[in-house]
């Protein structure tokens, strides 16, 4: 396990500094030794993916039925 500080972070993910401290108070893995907050790049990776990833469904099925139950629940008549 490889732990890096918010600064180096930050430049290999894009991320600003002060949005990585908002995270680590939201819930980010991290580790707080004296003053500076060390993560872990993987469990970063993990925690970033669960939080802001996109779900992909493995069989989207009917793409007319996926529109009719869509339409379904924000009650929009189609007929």
């Amino acid at each position: 396990m490889k732990l890096i500080d918010l600064k180096t972070l930050a430049a290999e993910k894009s991320i600003s500094v002060f949005t990585l401290r908002k995270y680590a108070k939201t819930g980010m893995p991290h580790y707080l030794v004296g003053r500076k907050i060390l993560v872990n790049s993987d469990a970063f990776d993990n925690w970033f993916d669960l939080q802001f990833g996109v779900q992909t469904d493995s069989n989207p099925g009917n793409l007319d039925q996926l529109i009719s139950d869509t339409l379904a629940k924000l009650n929009i008549d189609t007929s």
